[in-house]
């Protein structure tokens, strides 16, 4: 597939010229940490570097060998929610290696490049890889803690991967399913389903890569705070040209055709999952939550849970026409569903100011919901950060559910932009509500 042709031809124009990473920029500026000389191994060269080196108190050191190279620094965000796009210079020893140390990181996921002399490549010291849909990708640091780094001494779920030909975007894709520690294909009562799908860039494994979602889905199943669930992460986009196809006409209408018609029945097929629709849920972030609200809202036959997170509604069909600035075919800065970690606030997929939609467009999407669908929905549940760009169309919809009698539970949280930490703090606080007895 596309993504692993990227991610190997990145990986060896990275071994090449022995260069490449990046990562979230500190408040303050880090000191450089001055690299041990690397001994030479026996007819190898150089030994191999250390890099990202994570320290117990959460600072990051982080080094690459490139003794030619004038300008060398790791670019990134800072963490959190705050603005970034900062970078962190490194400094050279008589080896010719690069150097620099951070201030202690929270726990989290990060993803990083290196800049050589202007050129932006990946670390050659890392095997953790990120990529994104036609992307060059990045690396990936983890600093340990939090509901997304696994708890020690529970067990784990298993993953596998899925191909199919896709019917209605016409191409071959994949999806991925989690399946909880223990899961028992015989057990008496079939597992609930919990679609979870990424944003605009991304892949069918993002949640899983850059969110951790399985690993905070191990440690709620194990805490007694979650259902044991299947998850499905599939590939978001209706047609074969992934982003490029994505603000297309009719790009959400097929996405949920290839969700309800294809995926769906392979893990029904394939898995000792529930066909109850209120053992199944449906979320996801930015371009995810649109297509998840489009999708179980127009679908409440095969969804009774329902999550928006960051929802990108500027994407929905039929809403645009009214939307109060054209829609861009890729949201600045980045990517809508996948921006750097902590990417600066207040720029969602719809930029600085936002975009609008209409109550009247709103409308025209969920021509059916009303009041009645109360009986049939078990969760709505709409999250988003007041420094997103989103915020306007998602508190257009929060009103428009108002006016309509729709319950629901609609979060705003102050002072957060479109990034992953909210993201991942999202799924560790809607799973838990899922396919419970009282809802």
């Amino acid at each position: 597939m596309t993504q692993w042709r990227w991610k190997d031809g990145i990986r060896l124009i990275a071994a090449a010229v022995f260069l490449s990473g990046a990562f979230p920029a500190s408040a303050q500026q880090p000191a450089a940490a001055p690299a041990a000389a690397p001994a030479k191994g026996p007819g190898r060269g150089f030994a191999a570097l250390v890099s990202p080196e994570v320290a117990p108190d959460g600072r990051v050191t982080f080094r690459l060998r490139a003794p030619n190279a004038k300008e060398v620094y790791v670019t990134g965000v800072v963490q959190g929610s705050g603005p970034g796009g900062g970078r962190l210079d490194m400094q050279k020893n008589e080896q010719g290696v690069w150097s620099v140390t951070t201030e202690p990181m929270k726990p989290g996921i990060y993803q990083y490049t290196f800049s050589v002399d202007g050129m932006r490549i990946t670390d050659p010291g890392n095997n953790r890889f990120q990529t994104g849909f036609n992307s060059a990708g990045s690396s990936r640091l983890h600093v340990p803690g939090g509901l997304w780094s696994p708890a020690p001494g529970i067990a784990r779920g298993a993953l596998t991967r899925h191909f199919y030909h896709s019917a209605v975007a016409a191409d071959d894709r994949d999806f991925w399913v989690y399946t909880p520690a223990g899961y028992d294909p015989r057990r008496k009562d079939p597992y609930p389903v919990f679609f979870l799908l990424h944003g605009l860039g991304d892949e069918a494994n993002s949640w899983i890569e850059n969110g951790a979602a399985n690993v905070i889905l191990d440690n709620l199943i194990a805490q007694g705070k979650a259902k044991p669930m299947v998850m499905v992460n599939t590939l978001g986009y209706g047609y074969a040209n992934g982003p490029q196809g994505a603000m297309k006409e009719g790009m959400l209408d097929a996405f949920a055709k290839t969700v309800i018609q294809e995926v769906l029945p392979l893990v029904e097929k394939n898995y000792h999952v529930s066909k109850n629709r209120t053992q199944r849920a449906i979320a996801g972030l930015s371009m995810g939550g649109a297509e998840a609200t489009y999708t179980g809202l127009n679908n409440l036959d095969k969804f009774a849970w329902v999550g928006s997170f960051s929802g990108a509604y500027v994407m929905w069909p039929r809403g645009r026409a009214e939307a109060g600035a054209a829609a861009p075919a890729t949201p600045a800065p980045g990517r809508a569903g996948n921006p750097p970690e902590g990417a600066a606030a207040g720029r969602g997929p719809a930029g600085r100011g936002g975009q609008q939609i209409t109550p009247e467009a709103v409308a025209r999407i969920f021509p059916k919901l009303d009041a009645k669908a109360n009986a049939q929905i078990k969760l709505l549940w709409i999250t988003c950060g007041t420094a997103d760009g989103l915020v306007g169309v998602n508190r257009t919809f929060h009103q428009w559910l108002d006016s309509r009698g729709v319950k629901h539970v609609y979060i705003e949280t102050p002072d957060v932009g479109h990034v992953w930490p909210f993201w991942r703090q999202n799924v560790a606080d809607f799973a838990p509500l899922l396919f419970q007895g009282g809802r």
